[in-house]
């Protein structure tokens, strides 16, 4: 073979940078990789959506039931005390002076009216007594049932737990006072 052939065949197996002289590479400034930190999610406070906890509470006695009876026996009472304190002579003769005892008195007043004849024109205001004679006894007695009935039934409501609790420390330091006095300053939440 020749020479020749060898050359081009050893030219064409090897790379040319192979057969080149190498060539100096100038020196580069180096390379500096600064891997930037990665952006943290912004922490958000969330509130949970719980439905809020609720305890029951049982009072002793049911104080609203038992005001209420209060009520209404306190103004019928004083109505019939005011009726046999403003009472006419003849009115005090009829039973109006009865009507200083309570729960009872009403009734014991209706017994001493008596009957009157329809056809007189005097009982038209006596049948308007007889009839605020009931009524009056009727809501004493009723403010009394309502009484009882707020002492023996008891009461009871729901009442929203807090499931957080309150910071109660106090805090004392040092402070400033006015010109630049010497005092204390207290912080606390209650």
């Amino acid at each position: 073979m020749k020479p020749r052939l060898v050359c081009a065949l050893c030219a064409l197996l090897l790379p040319s940078s192979a057969l080149a002289e190498p060539v100096p590479v100038p020196a580069a400034d180096p390379v500096v990789i600064i891997n930037q930190p990665t952006a943290q999610p912004r922490s958000v406070l969330r509130r949970s959506v719980l439905e809020p906890q609720y305890e029951t509470v049982y009072d002793d006695y049911n104080a609203a039931v038992f005001t209420t009876g209060a009520l209404i026996f306190a103004g019928s009472y004083g109505a019939s005390v005011v009726a046999a304190a403003d009472a006419s002579a003849d009115n005090r003769e009829r039973g109006f002076n009865r009507l200083y005892i309570p729960l009872a008195g009403p009734w014991l007043a209706l017994a001493d009216r008596g009957d009157c004849p329809v056809t007189s024109a005097a009982c038209d205001t006596e049948t308007t007594t007889k009839v605020l004679l009931v009524a009056d006894g009727i809501f004493q007695a009723a403010g009394v049932l309502a009484m009882i009935d707020g002492i023996l039934e008891p009461s009871s409501h729901r009442v929203q737990v807090r499931n957080t609790k309150l910071d109660t420390k106090v805090r004392v330091t040092p402070a400033t006072v006015g010109t630049g006095d010497p005092g204390v300053a207290v912080f606390g939440r209650f």
